[in-house]
């Protein structure tokens, strides 16, 4: 009988494992509204904008589901945006609503790949620029070029490796969002253990040399700190607005000390550890 069981065990599970998987099912307004229907800019901007007000499931694959269309229906606006910005680089009277247009899908793009699940993360950058790029040829409006779409991923993957490898080692995590301009904040750490918090501002190496050196220009901090945040890839600094005064520690996310980032992942994940490790012993 043993045996029987055991030979019944392995049938049922190899029969499981080849099961169709259930698809989230597409998100549909009260309206009847889905993204299939959607046929113009003002179409795809109102159908995004009531997606965004829809309640967050309780299911991640629902919830994915409901990113992803609000995260498409956002592209041609931020694609126009993002034209518009290359175009006016010295600036234009609408350039603070473009560039809040942008905030929100990146908003958006950062929500969509955390309620993915760490199976699907694979291929996802280029599955969802194709599907970006589809509805944005139905629509007749510009995609992103390689190159943008290009930039976006790997400046937006950095911060998403930041958190869902903290959170992997034990780390709270909260993300901010950018279109509330917290201080240039991109997410707040928690030590598990102290309950210590850090507001993280996550910069590429070019970024973070930039704003120290702007930073000694302001007298903001000295040339010894510049070359202590240049040595330890990290400084934390007081963040002035009104009357609040917020500490923020800039994160150099430099892949000589991190490793390399794949599919929104760090390659070697201990290597954050460390460095996590040392800004709370040093903030």
């Amino acid at each position: 009988m043993p045996v029987l069981k055991s030979a019944r065990y392995i049938l049922v599970n190899r029969w499981r494992r080849f099961l169709p998987k259930r698809k989230p099912t597409p998100v549909v307004l009260q309206n009847g509204m889905r993204l299939s229907t959607v046929r113009s800019l003002d179409e795809a901007n109102a159908f995004s904008q009531q997606v965004k007000a829809l309640p967050a499931h309780q299911d991640r694959s629902q919830e994915a589901e409901r990113l992803k269309a609000q995260l498409l229906a956002q592209t041609p606006r931020a694609v126009l945006a993002q034209q518009q910005m290359d175009a006016h680089k010295h600036g234009y009277h609408n350039r603070e609503k473009r560039l809040y247009e942008l905030i929100e899908f990146n908003d958006t793009f950062v929500s969509f790949v955390l309620a993915t699940r760490h199976a699907e993360l694979p291929g996802l950058a280029e599955r969802l620029k194709k599907d970006m790029t589809d509805f944005c040829r139905r629509l007749d409006t510009p995609m992103f070029s390689n190159e943008q779409y290009d930039a976006i991923v790997r400046g937006l993957a950095r911060e998403i490796a930041v958190y869902r490898t903290a959170k992997y080692h034990g780390f709270g995590v909260r993300m901010t969002s950018r279109a509330d301009d917290a201080f240039g904040i991109d997410m707040v750490i928690t030590h598990p253990d102290s309950g210590k918090e850090l507001n993280v501002d996550c910069k590429t190496p070019p970024a973070f040399r930039h704003r120290l050196e702007d930073l000694v220009h302001h007298g903001r901090i000295s040339e010894d700190e510049l070359l202590k945040g240049d040595a330890q890839g990290f400084l934390t600094v007081i963040h002035r607005r009104n009357q609040e005064r917020v500490p923020v520690t800039l994160f150099c996310i430099l892949p000589d000390r991190l490793g390399e980032i794949s599919d929104f992942t760090f390659d070697e994940p201990d290597k954050l550890k460390v460095m996590l490790d040392a800004m709370f012993r040093g903030a």
